[in-house]
């Protein structure tokens, strides 16, 4: 016990500065707290998180909010074995595994409904590796340490031999993260490139993160080079006026790699409602993102040096 505390105390020493500035951070951008999961503007055809429609019965918005509120350690529902198929499209692409990590307070109803729009929208089977919500407490308890003071926890574990699996067997691999996912996946890609069992499959990889929450992400500079694309290849997708991007991304620039595409005026965190409809649509890149060359089924040209080019010149949506 008291070698654990020990552990603990020397993990807050260590990483105080970090500490003082997410303290900084939460308390500057407060003021867009209650917009995080309030309704978005009317997006037609998107099943919302909000809306009881979405789910197939009330049991399931029931489960969902209790388990955001009630702390308890619960099971995952899928560490990469249950795949949404989008509508008349019911078998994998064999070059490509898409997969989708969720955020924070992601009951399973809540997950399945977001890989699922996540599938209909990109016309792929997505499949779910499901964070577990232990409550919203535990969860941010949980983000807080992985990210300010740099413990995994349980984060990245069930994910991480998933993904590889998947990488060894597949031409591509995409992975599209919300929220704490960025986190998950940030771990992820630091394991697959200091591994030397690893490192050369990440060429495979792209990477989607959209209101992430991570202050981190880092690329290969060897690969990066060899590619004239960041490795893995990475875009962000935020919300000017959503409260974790605020404090994830947005705050992080210098230290993410990737393209950033921000709507500076937009509101709300939920992957659905806030998110989803805008990215299908392209407003957050002009049409010009590799994942909105993904929608509705298409396929994208080459991945080119484009990406290192607007991270350096600070070309953000």
């Amino acid at each position: 016990m008291w070698h654990r505390s020990r552990q603990w105390l020397r993990r807050l020493v260590d990483n105080r500065s970090a500490i003082f500035r997410d303290v900084r951070l939460g308390l500057s951008h407060a003021r867009d707290i209650p917009a995080m999961f309030m309704p978005g503007d009317d997006e037609p055809g998107i099943r919302s998180e909000l809306s009881r429609r979405s789910y197939a019965s009330f049991g399931e918005v029931a489960l969902s909010l209790a388990q955001l509120l009630v702390p308890a350690t619960r099971e995952s529902i899928s560490q990469g074995t249950l795949v949404c198929y989008p509508p008349r499209i019911r078998h994998e692409q064999h070059s490509t595994r898409w997969f989708f990590i969720n955020g924070m307070g992601t009951a399973a109803p809540v997950a399945l409904l977001n890989a699922s729009e996540i599938a209909r929208v990109f016309r792929r089977p997505v499949t779910l590796i499901h964070t577990p919500t232990w409550g919203i407490v535990r969860d941010l308890a949980e983000s807080i340490t992985a990210r300010t003071l740099r413990k995994d926890g349980k984060l990245s574990r069930p994910a991480l031999n998933v993904l590889v699996d998947a990488l060894e067997r597949n031409e591509q691999v995409v992975l599209v993260c919300h929220s704490q996912g960025a986190i998950v996946a940030s771990y992820i890609v630091r394991k697959l490139l200091r591994s030397p069992s690893t490192r050369h499959l990440v060429k495979k990889l792209e990477l989607y993160c959209i209101g992430g929450v991570a202050d981190s992400l880092e690329v290969d500079p060897q690969l990066t080079l060899a590619a004239g694309h960041t490795v893995p290849y990475v875009e962000h997708f935020a919300n000017g006026r959503d409260y974790l991007s605020q404090i994830g991304i947005l705050s992080h620039l210098d230290s993410t790699a990737g393209t950033v595409y921000c709507l500076a005026e937009r509101r709300g965190h939920l992957l659905n409602a806030h998110y989803l409809p805008a990215i299908a649509r392209g407003d957050y890149c002009q049409r010009r993102s590799r994942l909105y060359q993904y929608v509705r089924g298409r396929e994208p040209g080459p991945k080119g040096a484009l990406a290192v080019v607007n991270k350096e010149m600070g070309l953000h949506g």
